[in-house]
């Protein structure tokens, strides 16, 4: 009888992906979660879900005492992190934790130069990896103070990856569009920056993610994906993506970087490939399981298995090949980014009927989109699905189903809004 594995975050299309492979080798599993927002997988492959207490600095100690006293009265042997919240989380408290029960990521130090962006792009740099000019700002003032090195069309990221701000990444083509959203008299929530921010030349070429477990400095399994289609539109995570052969480049590249950060366990390293000229430039690394993971699954390679074997002693048999051509569709996300990409068209459509002439870039760039991307096609139609499987519908249709609510809130409000007087000053 296998113990139990608690993964620590409720991310659906990473989270049930985790529990199916580990329920289909008989291995229990439990998820839970101390985020409001994070809602129960609702998978059969899951045998419960735990709501820790509340999340914020108030909170720490009963969370941790929380989970502390959840892993020793249900005998977990194994800690899985989600996302990047619950591995700082885990970094953070990993003296508690780590004598309790295997955790799957590396020690805090190491997890640390991952999670700070800066640190990653230093190992990176190093390591011989290319990396994109970067800047680390944080207000109008020090803006300025590069305004002179800037090149744009450029990149703005949270500097920290655990930081819950609203955007991923956004694309500003202009200084006096990044000034604006930076500075404080800017009062557009869709538009305003805030935080220690990553500004980064914008580098052409494709998304491609390589995801790696490593154990003992090797990798175990290899593996690689391209995003056809991301969420936003303008570039963000993937909504439609296809598996691809390891290029040899790429891996290199990825074996480099994280020797240098001594890493163990599972990690994506992505970066923004140019095939033609084979240029590649480093995005980011992703120190936990990816969002496509579904997708190296349905090819062949079983990476939270493998992963499970090598917490527990076992040597896992790895396929030489998996099947390359596979598509992969985040259903969620492909119905945000085409509601997003017809709200953006019936703006502009009306903004040109009007003769209304737009100032400055919306963040997510200025980058148009013709009608075939309002039309799904047969291979994104006929792709594996994220969530979707016949035996275990609801995260499938939970997810959907809360998308959709999601948007007609976001549509009701964003016409009211628009539509709702402006409220007349009274002068005394």
């Amino acid at each position: 009888m296998k113990r139990p594995v608690l993964i620590l975050g409720s991310v659906p299309r990473i989270t049930v992906p985790i529990a199916r492979s580990l329920h289909a080798h008989g291995v229990p599993v439990e998820v839970a979660s101390f985020s409001a927002v994070e809602v129960p997988p609702w998978s059969r492959a899951v045998s419960d879900f735990i709501r820790l207490p509340g999340s914020g600095e108030d909170h720490l100690p009963s969370i941790v005492e929380a989970l502390t006293r959840l892993i020793s009265k249900r005998g977990y042997d194994m800690l899985i992190p989600a996302n990047d919240t619950a591995l700082g989380f885990v970094a953070e408290h990993e003296a508690a934790l780590r004598d309790l029960l295997y955790l799957a990521c590396p020690p805090a130090r190491v997890v640390q130069k991952v999670l700070d962006k800066s640190l990653t792009l230093e190992a990176a740099r190093e390591a011989g990896v290319r990396t994109p000019l970067s800047y680390r700002v944080a207000n109008t003032a020090e803006l300025e103070a590069f305004a002179a090195d800037l090149q744009f069309p450029l990149v703005a990221k949270p500097l920290d990856k655990g930081d819950q701000s609203s955007f991923k990444v956004r694309y500003y083509e202009t200084y006096e569009s990044i000034h604006q959203a930076l500075s404080a008299v800017n009062r557009r929530t869709d538009d305003q920056l805030g935080g220690k921010l990553l500004l980064q030349e914008f580098v052409q070429g494709e998304g491609v993610g390589v995801e790696l477990l490593m154990h003992n400095a090797e990798p175990v399994a290899i593996f690689q994906h391209r995003r056809l289609k991301e969420f936003p539109a303008s570039g963000g995570v993937a909504a439609v993506a296809v598996a691809e052969a390891p290029e040899p480049l790429l891996v290199d590249q990825a074996l480099a970087l994280l020797r240098a950060l001594e890493w163990d366990g599972v990690a994506m390293v992505e970066f923004r490939y140019d095939r033609a000229r084979r240029h590649s430039s480093l995005l980011e690394v992703n120190g936990r399981y990816w969002g496509t993971l579904a997708l190296a699954i349905h090819a062949g390679l079983d990476f939270p298995w493998y992963q499970w074997q090598i917490a527990h002693g076992e040597k896992p048999d790895v396929p030489l090949r998996y099947s390359v051509g596979m598509r992969w569709r985040w259903s969620a996300g492909y119905l945000s980014r085409w509601h997003d990409l017809a709200k953006d068209s019936a703006a502009n459509l009306f903004k040109a009927s009007a003769g209304i002439k737009e100032s400055g870039v919306k963040p997510g760039g200025a980058k148009k989109f013709g009608m075939k991307e309002f039309v799904p096609s047969w291979a994104d139609i006929d792709a594996v699905d994220a969530l979707w499987n016949g035996n275990d519908p609801m995260p499938a249709i939970g997810e959907l189903l809360r998308t959709l609510k999601d948007l007609a809130a976001s549509d009701v409000k964003r016409i009211t809004r628009k539509f709702s007087p402006v409220p007349s000053r009274t002068h005394s």
